[in-house]
């Protein structure tokens, strides 16, 4: 016992001192007292042996290990070696508690826990702890797994390596780049579709950043394909979509010409189509003798002109000759005579009243110093056309040209002046004609009109008259004017009228003056040319050849009829009746035309009836009319059946086959014919032929877009088939495409004739007060236009119905935006569009509208992104010169490049498609509260 004692001392403290209690390893109160070393492994050589026989009796030690062993927090003190080979004791302890390792008297090592004297020593934590525990659990998991010594190196090596592998990984993870949503989508690569991403992609440049640049984005290859386009330097208007557009379908007109057999009987509209084609190209061969002699022979007949040798006829009568100038030669000098529907019960057809023209396009011209270009252009040109005539001195061609033009610049100075004073009596307006004949006694209207037209009119026959104020200035500037003037005025309409069908040292002076009117740099191809002429000529007999292929002759023993037979009455129904030539293409095409009219009028009606800037009365008016607006797209199908209808239809044309320009005058009188027609009663099919194909092009209402039409009679938008053909349309195209190109042009026409049903209904309800028959569209138009329009046109040089084309473009646009996004609301839901002639069969479904395709090589953009991309495209346009653009600004208005950007600015719809923050798409042109219309619907 003293020995078991005297060991406890050696282990728990110093100088007979018994061990302390509650000093455990874990500061937890739970230790036990004396407890001073612990043990991590078991004692089993017979040194370690002897070294404990010397501290006690080995029972005891075994009892105190056993213990020690119990402890789970244990392991702190690790005998590695107790007594050696030389019995030295015990060897080195590597691990302690709460204290350094130290060594006793008899070599085995204490963690010192208190001092012998009763003080204390702070606490210190093992070093290396964390490490030794890494090296015992790397030592277990190798003898775990046997792994040798030799085997430790690979072993580590590949570990190294599988980690390495695993963070690559996750990096690969973590930065692979995602797969954009749209990949995803399913492609269309029908042959349709491939046509219409070719036809896009060859004007945009989608590499380019959209909201910066979207000009850029939209039309960034149009002026480079221009470059290389056949009409290059050809076009005398802005080469812009339109035009584009306009040449592929005379290329198209042009091609079927040429095909068309030559085998039809002589009277026929297949063999007067190809004759006319074929006179018209003698114009380029046709000797300069003989075409003057066909105009000095007009001259002469309205009383000789006073250059000419041998014509100073001094009883010269200005009225006696503005009686023929019109009826029998087409030319309009100081007024001009036409047809047009009444805008207001019972919309019959009316005689209409306008301003005659000048040389210049527009009156605006005048208003430029004689030192301009197009000014000393056009002196040239008088100069040159007088020398070809007559042979003149430079001194007296030089005062001819000064003559013309300065009675032309009084005429356009005079009457701007009055039309900008005269507000609304400058409109148009009804007249009888004794109200006219004491507006502008000097102007023969009457007598011309008798003349011109078969039908009986008198003092009391009603005409439109386009502006009362102007017509009695005329009036007046011919009682201050000399003869000589008079007649060379009169003369110069007549010559001017006829120069592009006379010879080509004619036509060569012609384009040296269109080169500096409108940047022209070489003259027209002769077919292009001659295809225009016959569209001109010939346009209902053209269509129905090509709406109809059945009724081309091919053989001349398919005709049963002989030829010595010219008029159908002679034998009983001789002409062969043919079935309309119909496919399915053909159906779709006009079934998805129908749909989309039909959907945008309704948006119109909506949007009409939720503006409250519109007042109540007006509002049901245009809704009511919306609402029995009804479509006619290509010729009426009873027109078509047989070529009897075409045949009658030109039987009173007659082809000069010796002199083109006679073919030219023979023509102005078959349109005479046309217009008499107009005036008696007339079928409703006739009616949509002589509002699609006019006689004239003036005379009838301003037409915003071209081969489309509404019809005030019929409350009807007339669609041409030229509209719905290829590569314009086609009903397997992206309905986005459909939808941006066909739709903005129903969409324009729609809203234009919403503008003439506000002045029909301001004629029909003339007892309601003065402001609500005020046009809130036109107030809207010159209020807004005059502030958004660009910097660099002063909008005192934009005419009022150019401010109102581009307000009615921008609003058009505005609600066509709106209309599709809620026709893919539609098609989402298969809400069908119900109306009386679309079928129950033509579903979304049939007409491949559901199947949400993406477009090759354009599959990022989603087709509200295609939609816009597309109608921006319709504004694609080359860049001019600052004067070639601004003499396009007074002749055909705001140039379409300008019309793109302001589009980006008013249709935030546009932007928003296509990510572009409002302040990207309002950065040119002002801050956005001063940049938007706020009236549009």
């Amino acid at each position: 016992m003293a020995e078991n004692a005297k060991s406890g001392a050696a282990l728990g403290g110093g100088n007979g001192d018994p061990p302390r209690k509650g000093n455990n390893m874990n500061g937890n109160g739970n230790g036990r007292s004396g407890a001073g070393v612990r043990f991590g492994a078991d004692v089993t050589s017979g040194g370690n042996k002897k070294a404990i026989g010397q501290r006690g009796s080995s029972g005891s030690l075994d009892e105190e290990a056993k213990l020690l062993h119990q402890q789970k927090n244990a392991n702190v003190v690790k005998v590695t070696d107790i007594g050696g080979g030389d019995g030295s004791g015990v060897g080195s302890i590597e691990d302690g508690e709460n204290g350094d390792l130290h060594k006793g008297q008899d070599g085995i090592g204490v963690s010192v826990i208190d001092m012998a004297d009763g003080g204390t020593q702070p606490y210190k934590p093992i070093k290396g702890k964390k490490k030794n525990m890494l090296s015992a659990s790397y030592h277990r998991l190798l003898t775990t797994f046997e792994v040798s010594k030799k085997s430790e190196r690979p072993l580590i090596s590949l570990i190294l390596i599988v980690l390495l592998l695993l963070i690559v990984l996750i990096l690969l993870v973590i930065f692979w780049p995602r797969l954009p949503g749209y990949l995803t989508k399913e492609v269309c690569l029908e042959a349709e579709c491939l046509e219409a991403s070719k036809q896009i992609l060859s004007w945009a440049r989608p590499e380019i950043n959209t909201c910066q640049s979207p000009f850029e984005w939209a039309c960034g290859r149009f002026e480079e394909k221009y470059a290389g386009h056949a009409f290059f330097g050809v076009n005398k208007g802005e080469w812009n979509s339109d035009a584009y557009q306009d040449y592929e379908d005379t290329e198209a007109t042009y091609d079927f010409i040429t095909k068309l057999p030559s085998v039809a009987m002589t009277y026929s509209t297949q063999s007067m189509i190809k004759k006319l084609h074929a006179i018209c190209t003698t114009v380029e061969t046709v000797s300069n003798s003989e075409a003057i002699t066909s105009l000095k022979r007009m001259l002469n007949h309205l009383g000789g002109w006073r250059m000419l040798l041998g014509n100073n006829n001094p009883h010269w009568d200005l009225r006696e000759n503005l009686q023929k100038v019109q009826p029998k030669y087409g030319a309009t000098p100081f007024f001009k005579l036409g047809v047009d529907t009444r805008n207001a019960p019972p919309y019959d057809y009316i005689i209409t009243v306008s301003e005659g023209e000048l040389g210049l396009p527009s009156k605006e011209f005048y208003l430029m110093e004689e030192k301009h270009p197009v000014i000393q252009a056009y002196h040239t040109y008088l100069r040159d056309i007088l020398v070809h005539l007559v042979a003149s001195s430079t001194i007296k061609s030089n005062d001819y040209a000064k003559m013309i033009f300065n009675y032309e610049r009084r005429i356009a100075l005079d009457v701007l002046s009055v039309l900008k004073e005269g507000g609304n009596a400058s409109q148009p307006q009804i007249r009888t004609m004794q109200q006219l004949m004491d507006e502008a006694p000097s102007l023969p209207i009457l007598q011309a009109a008798q003349t011109m037209f078969k039908k009986k009119i008198t003092e009391k026959t009603q005409v439109l008259v386009s502006s009362p104020l102007a017509l009695k200035m005329i009036s007046q500037i011919i009682t201050t004017t000399d003869k000589e003037i008079l007649n060379n005025f009169v003369m110069w309409s007549v010559i001017r009228h006829y120069v592009p069908y006379m010879s080509r040292l004619f036509r060569l002076s012609k384009l040296e003056f269109d080169k500096a009117l409108y940047g022209v740099q070489t003259k027209q191809p002769i077919w292009h040319f001659c295809t225009k002429i016959v569209e001109q000529v010939m346009p209902f007999g053209l269509e129905v050849l090509r709406e109809n292929p059945a009724l081309i002759v091919h053989d001349r023993g398919d005709q049963d009829y002989p030829e010595q037979h010219p008029h159908p009455m002679v034998v009983a129904d001789p002409y062969q009746s043919s079935l309309l030539v119909r496919d399915d293409r053909v159906r779709y095409d006009e079934e998805l035309v129908k749909m989309m009219f039909y959907h945008i009028r309704d948006e119109y009606k909506s949007a009409i009836i939720n503006a409250n800037w519109i007042n109540e009365k007006l509002t049901k008016f245009v809704a009511d009319k919306l609402s029995m607006m009804r479509v006619q797209i290509g010729i009426p199908e009873d027109l078509l059946r047989s070529e009897k209808q075409s045949n009658d239809f030109y039987n009173e044309l007659t082809l000069d086959e010796l002199m083109f320009v006679e073919t030219v005058v023979q023509h102005w009188t078959f349109a005479k014919t046309r217009m008499d027609r107009m005036l008696e009663n007339v079928t409703d099919s006739e009616r949509i032929i002589s509002e699609l194909y006019p006689p004239v092009p003036y005379g009838a209402r301003r037409a915003p877009v071209p081969k489309m039409k509404y019809s005030i009679a019929l409350n009807m938008l007339i669609i041409s088939k030229q509209k719905v053909r290829q590569p314009y349309f086609h009903h397997k195209f992206p309905i986005s495409v459909n939808f941006a190109r066909l739709g903005s042009d129903i969409s324009l026409v729609i809203h234009d004739a919403i503008n003439t049903l506000t002045e029909q209904f301001a004629q029909t309800a003339k007892d309601q007060p003065k402001q609500t028959l005020e046009n809130v569209f036109d107030e809207e138009a010159q209020e807004c236009i005059s502030r958004i329009i660009p910097h660099i046109f002063h909008p005192s040089k934009v005419s009022n119905s150019s401010k109102l084309d581009l307000y009615l473009e921008l609003s058009a646009g505005s609600l066509l935006s709106q209309a599709f996004g809620t026709l893919l609301d539609k098609i989402d839901r298969n809400e069908r569009i119900f109306e009386s002639d679309i079928p129950e069969k033509s579903t979304y479904e049939a007409m491949g509208l559901r199947h949400n395709r993406r477009q090759p090589g354009l599959r990022k953009y989603d087709e509200q992104q295609l939609f816009s991309l597309a109608l921006l495209q319709k504004h694609c346009a080359t860049e001019d010169s600052a004067v070639v653009r601004y003499n396009k600004l007074l002749v055909s208005g705001i140039p379409e490049a300008e019309k793109f950007h302001l589009l980006w600015r008013q249709i935030p719809f546009l932007a928003t498609t296509l990510e572009c923050s409002s302040s990207t798409s309002s950065a040119i042109g002002g801050t956005e509260q001063n940049s938007r219309c706020n009236r549009v619907l």
